[in-house]
């Protein structure tokens, strides 16, 4: 089938695309992708919670995320790594931070609103990756002075989890140097915990639970390092895409702001239909893994590159009614916007609080927005404003 990710502007999500690939079946080749590509809702759901036939091990985000990662482990280690920090990531723990990540999104939003008072037009995408530094450097204790790293980071990575740099292009040679700077950066703080807990200190960080971890249960201090790196910035770049997308919906439609305004209960359930309708991370990649599966009636070889469509999961007719309409009083079936099953995203708590946080801050700040511009960048493998302009009414 033919296919590929290329943004045409005006165009945002080619929602006629999902169409196509519904209608060609819930798993084809496609020449131009080489690799299979998986859109129905139950398959997709039947490939991520598989790790005996697929896996992520030689993706892209393998290499750039960390080969020893829990993104990529599909063994008993995955689920002792999740282990260190499942309950302070946890509903529970998130619903308690939620006035700490309400002041952050305050904080950040008070500057973007003094300049739209004095008749600037803003991009919002900064003020939002200001807000998720702040609850990344508070996470894990990492000094707010060096948030640069993570700046750096977000500014090289474009869409490289989702699609790859070109080998031996200076976009991979800038990548992997701030990949560099925050492995870097997590080495010193390791050492720094190390220290902390030798003097009797008792840190209880994120980063100071896994360095705790090191040593037990197969433990390595290269798993260390991976998975503080896998979670530090596994949702940089499509958290504060998500925010964008969050904002254009609230803003692009007044029945929507006046109904979120009105209710703030309703928040929940308007950012779970926007990671449905504009689902951030279209595309994830696996690998056939032994000697080859078959999948809905296709036959796979081993080693083959399977392009799972959450996106187009997402706009399944067969799992959400009427899927190319925004409903935000759904109830019905998940969305796949963090993934499912064995890799199910373990920052969606935090990433759900940070944005039920943003909503929040941002209704209370700005009743009303113009949106001047929304600017998509070239590719929708990863889908969300790359710049958001907006200005005041």
């Amino acid at each position: 089938m033919d296919f590929d990710f290329a943004y045409h502007p005006g165009e945002k999500l080619p929602a006629a695309v999902f169409r196509r690939l519904h209608a060609a079946g819930p798993v084809v080749w496609s020449e131009a992708m080489q690799g299979w590509i998986v859109s129905s809702y139950d398959a997709v759901r039947t490939v991520l919670s598989d790790v005996t036939r697929f896996t992520s091990a030689g993706t892209p985000v393998a290499e750039i995320l960390g080969t020893e990662g829990m993104l990529v482990n599909d063994t008993d280690m995955h689920h002792r790594i999740r282990a260190v920090w499942a309950k302070r990531v946890g509903v529970a723990a998130m619903a308690e931070r939620h006035e700490e990540f309400l002041g952050y999104a305050r904080d950040t939003l008070e500057g973007a609103r003094a300049r739209m008072e004095a008749g600037e037009t803003v991009d919002l995408v900064p003020v939002f990756r200001d807000f998720v530094f702040k609850v990344i450097c508070s996470s894990f204790a990492v000094p707010m002075d060096r948030s640069w790293v993570f700046q750096r980071w977000s500014e090289n990575s474009a869409d490289a989890p989702a699609v790859g740099v070109e080998e031996g292009s200076d976009a991979e040679q800038r990548h992997f140097a701030a990949r560099q700077a925050v492995y870097d950066l997590i080495e010193e703080l390791v050492a720094d915990r190390k220290a902390r807990f030798a003097a009797g200190e008792e840190p209880s960080d994120l980063v100071a639970l896994m360095v705790a971890a090191e040593g037990s249960d197969g433990i390595t201090p290269s798993i260390v390092a991976d998975n503080i790196f896998n979670f530090m910035l596994g949702a940089l770049d499509t958290s504060e895409k998500w925010f964008g997308n969050i904002v254009c919906c609230l803003y692009g439609d007044s029945d929507k702001l006046a109904a979120v305004s009105a209710d703030k209960g309703l928040i929940g359930r308007l950012i779970d239909e926007v990671m449905r309708f504009d689902t951030v991370a279209q595309t994830i990649q696996r690998r056939v893994k032994g000697e080859g599966v078959a999948l809905c009636g296709q036959s796979m070889k081993a080693g083959d590159t399977v392009l799972v469509m959450l996106g187009a999961a997402n706009r399944d007719q067969e799992a959400f009614a009427d899927p190319d309409r925004f409903d935000i009083h759904r109830t019905a079936q998940s969305n796949l916007g963090f993934g499912f099953g064995f890799h199910h995203c373990l920052g969606l708590n935090i990433a759900r609080a940070e944005a039920i946080a943003l909503v929040e801050a941002v209704i209370e700040t700005f009743p009303a927005l113009a949106i001047e511009d929304a600017d998509y960048g070239e590719s929708w493998a990863l889908l969300g404003p790359r710049a958001l302009r907006v200005s005041l009414r």
